[in-house]
């Protein structure tokens, strides 16, 4: 593979991985450049999309977009769908940009995993996704360095299969799970303390890039199109400055000191 070639990269299993989207998914939309800043406008218009008030079958629902909006934005976490074709296709947009535990931008919707993640994780990012297309694994949880006492963000990656049992894609969840542990100690009265045992810190090791990746592999620039996106990267977010504010009582407990 050369170094800016990521339609073929090789693992050291033997499995190959194309992070350019160069396939097709059984939902890829064709005809629409996938690099678009506005491909989530052109796509949706090509296939004429549901929209708004229009009403969306689920399997044990029926939302109108709208809602399905809501209700996916409401999320205590950041969500983002990168399909079987490895197109980074949807992230719940929940919040600004500038308060993302793993910053995106809108037009980053269509780019391929390629364009997402700075070369020197690409790897990584093959790594994951083809562990969970392969089922040799089901989920990679990874922290992202620089993890510390007041916050402790993961990222999840799941694979996401059809009713057929088939590969759909990857799942990303990204969130600081720091308020739900502080609430669980203030409401049970327990306190974390140091393990002597422990063999790391803040960051452990999680998965084949030893690191937390995300969406966010790289601090993004204003253009061109940053290296954020989903995936694996090996690349750290860049720290934020404060944690995002916790919105459950009673999490300024001291007991998570220890």
């Amino acid at each position: 593979m050369s170094e800016n070639d990521f339609s073929h990269i090789e693992l050291d299993n033997g499995n190959v991985e194309d992070l350019t989207a160069s396939g097709k998914s059984k939902a890829t939309v064709e005809g629409v450049d996938m690099n678009a800043d506005d491909w989530v406008e052109q796509a949706a218009k090509k296939v004429n999309a549901a929209e708004g008030k229009d009403y969306v079958k689920l399997d044990r629902g029926i939302l109108t977009v709208d809602q399905l909006n809501n209700f996916l934005n409401s999320m205590p976490m950041e969500l983002t769908y990168a399909d079987d074709n490895n197109q980074f296709i949807y992230y719940n947009n929940m919040v600004p940009y500038d308060d993302m535990l793993a910053p995106r931008w809108p037009k980053q919707a269509g780019d391929p995993m390629s364009a997402v993640h700075p070369a020197r994780a690409v790897k990584h990012v093959a790594q994951v996704i083809n562990g969970l297309r392969t089922g040799e694994k089901a989920s990679f949880q990874m922290p992202v360095p620089g993890n510390g006492p007041d916050r402790y963000i993961i990222h999840n990656y799941i694979g996401m299969h059809d009713k057929d049992g088939d590969y759909a894609g990857v799942n990303e969840q990204v969130l600081d799970i720091m308020p739900e542990i502080k609430w669980y100690l203030a409401k049970t009265g327990q306190k974390l303390v140091p393990d002597p045992d422990a063999v790391t810190g803040a960051s452990v090791k999680g998965g084949p890039a030893d690191t937390a990746t995300a969406a966010s592999g790289a601090e993004p620039e204003p253009a061109p199109k940053p290296d954020t996106s989903t995936g694996a990267s090996d690349a750290a977010p860049a720290p934020k400055p404060e944690p995002k504010p916790e919105p459950k009582p009673d999490t300024s407990t001291g007991a998570s000191e220890g």
